[in-house]
């Protein structure tokens, strides 16, 4: 018929157009611009999805009653005879049952009701809707099969088999057992959609527990990762952290050329009193922590990278030099190589001295830095299993800390060899003499001035242009 002529291709073609359109979701990155486009917004808007949904369930009402109404194949006489040839050579004439006249029939109707259940199951299984939205089609698809079978098409279906199989006698009616059909198949379909979508809506709600706790996990892990950055120096961290680690497991290493700092402020002891003024010592610690957190500011400099906070006792400050994976020990290396580090040590002892000098403006306090360096090999390591700690030992840091505990409130204390290292660097030392050292006799010590040329724009030294202090060997 000319209908058919007309719907089967329009109808293809909106069909694999909404086809793409549903389709691109899939692959983003294929197919045209505007497809994709549609497609993102097609899954992303509810609204859009269910108006294309509507439009497909309406085109499908229309064109199934109108082709219903327009598909009449042929009409049957009243009787039908057919004549056949016996082996005899004598003629056989067969007369099917006669039906009544002019009854407008369809060569399948039984198909509509097949079409209806596709329909229905196309609906529930291929759609991503509310349950009370497919529940609501459904019901308008099923009553409008009805309608068709109960009253267009309901002659072809009570004589269908009538014309097919040549019996007349029915128990039911063909038309209502179809729709019976498209009832029991609609029901069914309304209980598979709502058990979908609680299957659907309690997926989604572990989904989105899951999310929560792998959100939770990597935000623990964050927190965690910066907790062991704060407690081990990096690259002591990135080994505990790249691999499982038993807890008996030591880690430790030897290093040949590391630079050790210590800094006291030995008057921060008369300051500390616990009386109700200062909150029973509590406003004392805090002005202690204030100190010691401009002090560990001071590392995030970049001109102070190879410098590592090792640990603070009561007011003393201990960090090191030369530990750091940048840090490459070469023994052949140039003085100013090797030894950069330990330049970069002192430099940030004369940083903690002004550091400490504004602090004291600002709260009209008169504290002192005390600091000892030295430099030479040392052995360092991670003790303790449920609080560990990063510490260092040898015979350079026991130095460096006689240096500062036997120094002079104020200034650098540093060994003769330190002194000869870092006058390469342009730094001015003043010869102190021979010190008594636990354990290592009499050392000749030096203090450091400063820089040379931060000196000589300085009125405080003008002897600077004189030949430097001759050194007497240590005893």
């Amino acid at each position: 018929s000319i209908f058919a002529i007309i719907c089967l291709p329009s109808g293809s073609l909106l069909l694999t157009i909404i086809a793409l359109i549903t389709i691109c979701p899939a692959g983003l990155e294929v197919g045209p611009q505007m497809l994709r486009r549609m497609g993102r917004n097609f899954l992303e808007k509810p609204c859009l999805r269910l108006g294309i949904i509507l439009t497909m369930v309406i085109i499908w009402c229309v064109v199934h009653v109108m082709s219903t109404d327009y598909d009449n194949a042929w009409t049957w006489p009243a009787s039908v005879s057919f004549g056949v040839v016996g082996g005899n050579g004598s003629n056989l004439t067969t007369v099917l049952p006669t039906f009544p006249p002019a009854v407008p029939t369809h060569n399948f109707p039984q198909y509509l009701t097949y079409f209806a259940v596709l329909e229905l199951i196309g609906l529930t299984v291929l759609t991503h809707l509310s349950h009370l939205i497919k529940l609501l089609l459904t019901v308008v698809i099923a009553v409008i099969q009805g309608f068709i079978n109960l009253n267009l098409v309901q002659d072809s279906l009570d004589y269908y088999d009538d014309r097919t199989y040549g019996v007349s006698d029915h128990d039911m009616s063909h038309s209502i057992t179809q729709t019976v059909i498209v009832v029991v198949v609609a029901v069914c379909l309304i209980l598979i959609n709502r058990q979908l979508e609680v299957t659907s809506r309690r997926l989604f709600l572990w989904q989105k527990e899951v999310e929560e706790q792998r959100e939770k996990v990597a935000d623990m892990r964050l927190k965690n990762e910066a907790l062991v950055y704060n407690i081990l120096p990096p690259h002591v961290a990135k080994h505990f952290l790249g691999k499982s680690k038993k807890d008996e497991e030591l880690y430790s290493k030897s290093y040949e050329a590391v630079g050790v700092l210590f800094a006291a402020m030995p008057n921060f002891s008369d300051f500390y009193t616990e009386d109700s003024v200062n909150n029973q010592g509590l406003e004392c610690l805090r002005f202690l922590n204030e100190v010691i957190s401009d002090y560990d500011a001071l590392l995030e400099q970049p001109r102070f990278k190879d410098i590592i906070k090792i640990k603070t006792i009561g007011s003393t400050y201990m960090a090191a030099s030369g530990l750091t994976e940048d840090c490459n020990y070469d023994p052949n290396a140039p003085v100013k190589v090797k030894w950069a580090h330990l330049a970069q040590l002192t430099e940030f002892a004369l940083t903690l001295k002004e550091t400490l000098t504004n602090i004291n403006k600002e709260s009209f306090n008169n504290f002192l830095l005390r600091m000892g360096i030295n430099q030479g090999p040392i052995t360092a390591g991670v003790i303790g299993a449920r609080k560990p700690h990063y510490d260092m030992w040898g015979n350079t840091v026991n130095v460096s800390s006689r240096m500062e505990s036997t120094g002079k409130a104020g200034c650098i204390q540093v060994v003769e060899e330190t002194a000869r290292i870092l006058e390469e660097f342009d730094y001015v030392f003043e010869q102190r003499g021979l010190v008594a050292v636990k354990g290592k006799g009499n050392l000749m010590t030096y203090y450091l001035l400063g820089r040379k040329s931060d000196l000589k724009n300085s009125p405080v030294k003008s002897n600077l242009d004189t030949p430097p202090v001759q050194r007497t060997s240590s005893s």
